[in-house]
């Protein structure tokens, strides 16, 4: 498997015409979390402390907008 030397390389190597590449420090902001909505379910991505980016499906949406604001036109 060849090493990717920097983040260039990386976007390089995923990019397509048919894919879009966003930064993750773009989409998380300052608070380092997401909600995604998708087949009627709600996700959320989050940054670790790792600098990692971690995927999870929400149990319950209402405990999650109580303390987020969903932006359904990000």
């Amino acid at each position: 498997m060849q090493s990717l030397s920097n983040e260039t390389d990386v976007v390089t190597s995923v990019a397509r015409a048919d894919v879009s590449v966003v930064d993750a420090a773009h989409l998380l902001g300052d608070a380092g979390e997401l909600a995604i909505l998708h087949g009627g379910e709600t996700y959320r991505l989050t940054r670790t402390k790792q600098n990692k980016l971690l995927l999870t499906k929400c149990r319950n949406i209402s405990a999650f907008e109580s303390t987020h604001k969903l932006d359904p036109h990000p």
